[in-house]
């Protein structure tokens, strides 16, 4: 049964994805970077976080240094431009030490995060433009950002669950971003915690 358990998991994880077939969707466990490669952690732990993404992107497994240095916990990519990508960082350290993260405070809520994209950094002191907005799924209030600057377009979607912050990242050349735009929005509008 433990097996039948295992396996009926991604089974059902795939015909979900299968659902809309212009989107695929991703399913992020959160895990420790001591558990990647099926190491550690809790093989029949519950996914944490899901977002739908183009069907036609692929995912990229993080290394195990991107997950351990830079929190990042999954990522997908446009195969045509890999410059076009959504990764989600997680961090578990969420008001550790009574330091708390101001998720309405746009620019250090970025340098937490600049470290696992250098181009985020420059965007957003290159900014044009930063837009801000909340938004409330099933009770988690989510920090919607979009940041416009001459090299790239930013999307992101910040929560914090059970003292763990899950940032999700959208990126585009801003040359291609207008062609895009509902694919990429779609990707943000999609993002929930499990």
């Amino acid at each position: 049964e433990a097996l039948l358990a295992g396996i009926s998991l991604p089974l059902l994880m795939q015909q979900a994805a299968q659902a809309d077939s212009a989107y695929a969707q991703f399913f992020g466990m959160a895990s420790p970077p001591t558990s990647y490669g099926g190491y550690g952690g809790n093989a029949n732990e519950s996914p944490k976080y899901t977002f739908e993404y183009p069907a036609a992107w692929k995912q990229e497994v993080p290394s195990k240094v991107e997950k351990g240095t830079q929190g990042i916990d999954g990522r997908v990519v446009n195969p045509r431009s890999k410059d076009q990508r959504a990764f989600v960082i997680t961090l578990t350290r969420a008001g550790e030490d009574n330091a708390r993260f101001q998720l309405t405070d746009t620019e250090s809520t970025f340098a937490s995060f600049a470290g696992a994209d250098y181009d985020l950094q420059d965007a957003l002191s290159d900014a044009t433009s930063t837009d801000k907005f909340e938004a409330e799924k099933e009770g988690i209030k989510f920090f919607n950002y979009k940041i416009n600057s001459p090299t790239y377009v930013y999307l992101s979607s910040i929560a914090v669950k059970d003292g763990k912050v899950f940032a999700l990242f959208v990126r585009s050349p801003s040359r291609m971003y207008a062609s895009a735009a509902n694919d990429l929005q779609h990707i943000v509008d999609t993002f929930k915690l499990l």
